[in-house]
């Protein structure tokens, strides 16, 4: 199920993709966050212009992650201001385990909308696959307190709880 919201300029923010192919993961993830990273591809095949972000949605959302990547990065590129561009590149760099790069892309993204929780999700959950279990407990918390009960924070909430308890 994909949910959108709208960004700080009115722009649709990628949600239920990108967390519910987060949370699809999370048990192998956090257990092969040391494996090689993954190489991104030279380039991807053209779209039609105005077309980067729903190529890129449906790469991420069968996986192809280097795919998704270099089609948020054209989107960002045309609109820099782009959140949902922005939280997908850095999300896509994150299942591709360069976690430096989702580093970069997650700083772009707080300098476009540092109040939106769907940041502090995504960011806690880059550090939970990462096994960053305490800065992943701070960012979902933050989440939380911009977007009160949200069902995804909760259950990333509750995974944290339940890793660090374990």
């Amino acid at each position: 199920m994909t949910k959108f919201g709208n960004g700080r300029r009115g722009r649709p923010v990628l949600t239920g993709a990108l967390i519910t192919m987060m949370l699809a993961g999370v048990g192998c993830s956090m257990m092969d966050a040391d494996q090689p990273r993954r190489d991104l591809p030279a380039s991807v095949p053209d779209v039609a212009s105005g077309g980067e972000i729903a190529a890129a949605r449906t790469a991420f959302e069968t996986g192809n992650f280097g795919f998704s990547a270099r089609y948020f990065q054209q989107a960002l590129e045309t609109d820099p201001g782009n959140m949902e561009a922005c939280l997908g590149l850095a999300a896509s760099y994150d299942w591709l385990y360069r976690f430096d790069l989702a580093d970069q892309a997650y700083g772009a993204c707080r300098k476009i909308d540092d109040k939106n929780f769907l940041y502090y999700n995504n960011v806690g959950f880059s550090q939970l696959l990462r096994g960053e279990l305490g800065k992943a407990s701070v960012n979902f918390s933050q989440a939380d307190a911009l977007s009160p009960g949200h069902p995804v924070v909760q259950t990333n909430l509750k995974i944290v709880r339940d890793a660090s308890d374990g």
